[in-house]
C-alpha cells in the first residue's frame, strides 16, 4: 500500500519527485523503506538553473531521497515531538 511521505525539497516547484506538492507516494518493498536514486539531479548532486550549477534541492547534494528519514518540520513542533518520542516512544 503506498504512502504519501513528505518531500525533501519542501515544496520547491522544479522538484520531480513531488512537483511541488510537498508529498510523494512511495511504497515500501519486501526489505523496507529503501533510499533511491534523486530523480531531479538524476544522483549527480547539482542541478542546473539559470546556466550556473547548484547543489540539488531535492537530496540536498546527497545524490539519493531516503523515505525513511523524512526532512523535519521547521515548526516548533519538531523539538516538542523529539522529546515527545524520546519518553513515550513511537
Amino acid at each position: 500500500m503506498p504512502r504519501q511521505v513528505r518531500c525533501p525539497c519542501l515544496g520547491h516547484p522544479d522538484c520531480k519527485l513531488c512537483s511541488g506538492a510537498k508529498l510523494y507516494d512511495y511504497e515500501p518493498g519486501p526489505r523496507g523503506w529503501m533510499p533511491f536514486t534523486c530523480p531531479t539531479c538524476a544522483g549527480t548532486r547539482e542541478v542546473t538553473v539559470a546556466g550556473a550549477a547548484e547543489r540539488c534541492f531535492t537530496c540536498h547534494g546527497a545524490g539519493i531521497v531516503d523515505p525513511a528519514i523524512p526532512p523535519r518540520d521547521r515548526s516548533s513542533r519538531g523539538f516538542l515531538r523529539d522529546v515527545w518520542r524520546i519518553f513515550f516512544g513511537g
